[in-house]
């Protein structure tokens, strides 16, 4: 008796990168909370409407910022579902990512802002101070790249959106001959090492407030050397 024939594998997405403007920040947000669903994501940022409008600000204020270079990778018009090109365009957007420039004699920056009423503020102060100064300990005097956020929605991820949005910057790097260096979630250092990250440091946190019990939470601090050009 024959086997039933295999149905087609179905095709990935096909991405493409623009930059993100301010319409953008509301379906950013949603993937952001949707993708991070860590302990310390959970622990720090309730989610809540301040929280929401926290995060929605600091995207607004900071895409003008000197050297940030926000994109979003989007699905091509041609390759949405039933060629529903017409689709909103909010909905279109499969993840999107930070990429800062390096700044020539500029040590990165340590200030941290004000956090929300409803944030873990003890726990945002701890981590984000830590990772800040890691950064600065690491890279100051070192030209780089630096991936500040990216981010998939969970439906796209393995996809290629996320790993697009990552060669964008390692592409740049290559270019001027300098290093990228990001911090990374413990979920996504597969793709990282993948990409040619490796770990620099790392920084564990125990965490435990009401609503995450008493769980550790390992931060890693990555750096990929620029690639040689054509070898």
């Amino acid at each position: 008796m024959a086997a039933e024939p295999k149905a087609p594998a179905k095709p990935k997405p096909v991405f493409e990168l623009l930059p993100l403007t301010a319409a953008d920040a509301p379906r950013c947000v949603d993937i952001y909370f949707a993708a991070f669903q860590n302990p310390h994501s959970l622990a720090c940022w309730p989610r809540v409407p301040s929280i929401r409008a926290f995060w929605e600000q600091m995207i607004l204020d900071e895409l003008a910022e000197l050297g940030a270079h926000w994109l979003k990778a989007v699905r091509a018009g041609n390759d949405l579902p039933d060629s529903n090109a017409s689709s909103p365009a909010a909905e279109q957007i499969a993840g999107f990512c930070k990429w800062v420039a390096p700044k020539p004699g500029k040590v990165p920056d340590t200030t941290l802002p004000q956090w929300p009423a409803d944030a873990d503020g003890r726990l945002c102060d701890e981590t984000f101070g830590a990772w800040a100064k890691a950064h600065k300990d690491l890279m100051s005097g070192r030209g780089h790249w630096y991936l500040e956020i990216v981010a998939t929605d969970p439906t796209y991820q393995g996809q290629g959106a996320g790993s697009k949005l990552m060669r964008w910057g390692l592409e740049q790097a290559d270019v001027k001959g300098v290093a990228a260096y990001l911090e990374a979630s413990p979920d996504a250092v597969g793709l990282y090492e993948m990409l040619g990250f490796c770990e620099a440091g790392r920084t564990d946190t125990y965490i435990d407030n009401e609503r995450v019990k008493g769980e550790w939470y390992r931060n890693l601090y990555m750096l990929r050397p620029a690639a040689k050009i054509g070898v």
